[in-house]
């Protein structure tokens, strides 16, 4: 149930660790203040196409711009984290969260600006949605895919403000969505 309990928050180990690992890294730079480390972490499209500088695609889902950008990625981490790593075996969810991030970097290359700057984790956390409402359709439990389609509307709607990486979202959500039935389907079985 996409309820978030007590329990199934202590079973979700790597929603715990990366949510502090997250924590610990946006207040590192923030009250280090080294933005030359920063910018060697960030996403910067350019940097990885010309100079392959790919460790990007990977360091920058751990930083976020401010704190209300951590504070809504916790959230979704912890919600669909937790769901999602009380489904799938704890491979699976690494695989979920990590490669649906990278996908939706790497989409980000082909369609957005070259200088842009890019970070957080949204994208895996959209691949953690995506699997989330693969698990409840395979459930058929409506009451849950209607409030699941109710948090995927608000997060796609807010894909599309200014300043967001839509493609990451969005392809994140893809790319979870797909992982999501394979390892769903799987566990199902």
């Amino acid at each position: 149930m996409m309820i978030l309990d007590s329990e199934s928050f202590k079973r979700a180990k790597i929603t715990i660790y990366l949510s502090i690992i997250n924590i610990i890294l946006y207040l590192v730079f923030l009250l280090n203040q080294n933005t030359e480390i920063y910018l060697l972490l960030v996403q910067i499209n350019y940097k990885i196409l010309e100079r392959l500088e790919l460790w990007r695609l990977f360091t920058s889902m751990f930083l976020h711009g401010d704190t209300i950008h951590l504070i809504s990625n916790i959230i979704g981490l912890v919600l669909f984290g937790t769901f999602i790593e009380n489904i799938v075996s704890r491979k699976a969810y690494l695989i979920i969260y990590f490669l649906s991030g990278v996908l939706g970097n790497i989409m980000t290359l082909f369609l957005l600006p070259p200088y842009i700057i890019s970070l957080g984790a949204s994208g895996a956390i959209y691949g953690l949605i995506g699997a989330s409402v693969i698990y409840i359709i395979f459930e058929r439990n409506m009451t849950q895919l209607i409030i699941t389609f109710v948090y995927l509307l608000y997060f796609i709607a807010t894909s599309f403000s200014p300043e967001i990486n839509y493609a990451a979202h969005i392809f994140g959500l893809i790319s979870g969505s797909g992982l999501g039935y394979f390892f769903v389907r799987k566990s199902l079985s």
